[in-house]
């Protein structure tokens, strides 16, 4: 909108006064405002009659007067402007604004014509959006996991160091699509994982997670925990911030005392069922032996049962030791 000089008619007025979006006059030399239309005195918490009062260095943030006057001296002789401020209203509420102004005389005075157009959620949204994106700088650089950023419309993923770090992978271009990604999960956790990040995606929910294995460079593969967060546009989920965590040693070391606490079950049930036959067997034996050998056959006969029982028991102790070695070997 350009305004260069203000004519006093109907017209004018009711398009200024009626106008949606707050709209003021004021002198450049005093900095008093002229006029308010109805959406200023609206947005702003001042009545009309307050407002005309006030110099347009009220409704601003005192730490940035500095910069206000400095603005105005340099851009308010005859330009057309166009910024971003903060403004406060009555009640010391602040929120951001776009400000257009024109000059204009108005009244037989040299004045600037503004309209503030507020941008607030816009403006904090893009702050918070920059806060995040420098927090996340940070993270990718101080830590040791791999942390990505992933375009799911495109498929693209930009890699931290971790990806170096943990699976020894170099090439950075060859590593930034999707299809990368899900090649180099193991094939017997690949189809799993991918499922449970495209339910997610469908069920619209913001956070995923997974352990896997995944293949480092030498064809090696390691157990790894992959967390994210999903942002979506509308309905569409467009983009997937995540950290990807080598867990190898402790999945391994878990798997290991699983299979060491298999093996010391395996032993006790062993002790309990298989060791006590032959023990019966060999206590039995011993208690039908003719202590006066009236019958030496029959003698004969109870040694060779105890030879093999005793044999069978010799079998057992040596799976025990097999087992107890393979603990060890283990530890």
């Amino acid at each position: 909108m350009t305004v260069r000089k203000v004519k006093h008619s109907v017209q004018y007025e009711r398009l200024f006064y009626d106008h949606p979006i707050p709209m003021w006059i004021y002198e450049k030399d005093t900095l008093h405002f002229l006029s308010v239309n109805n959406a200023a005195v609206n947005k702003y918490g001042y009545s009309r009659r307050e407002f005309l009062q006030l110099t347009i260095k009220d409704i601003r943030d005192p730490g940035e007067l500095k910069y206000l006057m400095n603005n105005i001296k340099d851009r308010c002789d005859g330009v057309d402007y166009r910024g971003i401020w903060k403004h406060r209203q009555k009640d010391g509420t602040e929120f951001f604004v776009e400000l257009y102004a024109h000059s204009v005389t108005y009244r037989g005075k040299e004045a600037r014509f503004i309209m503030a157009k507020d941008v607030d959620d816009q403006v904090k949204a893009a702050n918070k959006a920059t806060e995040q994106g420098s927090r996340y700088e940070v993270l990718a650089q101080t830590t040791n996991d791999a942390i990505y950023d992933r375009n799911l419309l495109t498929g693209e993923i930009a890699w931290n160091h971790g990806l170096s770090t943990i699976f020894h992978h170099h090439n950075a271009k060859a590593n930034d699509n999707l299809h990368w990604w899900k090649d180099n999960i193991h094939p017997e956790d690949s189809q799993k994982v991918v499922n449970m990040m495209e339910n997610a995606m469908l069920n619209k929910q913001h956070y995923w997670s997974a352990e896997y294995r995944f293949r480092c460079a030498d064809g090696t593969y390691k157990y790894i925990s992959d967390r994210a967060s999903i942002t979506y546009n509308g309905t569409v989920a467009v983009r997937m911030i995540g950290i990807i965590q080598d867990i190898d040693n402790h999945v391994r070391q878990a798997k290991k005392l699983e299979e060491q606490n298999r093996t010391l079950k395996e032993i006790t049930w062993i002790n309990s069922h298989e060791i006590r036959r032959p023990v019966v067997s060999i206590l039995s034996i011993a208690q039908l032996f003719d202590v006066n050998n009236k019958d030496a056959q029959f003698n004969a006969q109870l040694m060779d049962w105890l030879h093999q029982s005793t044999l069978q028991l010799d079998e057992i102790i040596h799976k025990i030791e097999k087992k107890a070695r393979e603990i060890h070997n283990d530890v």
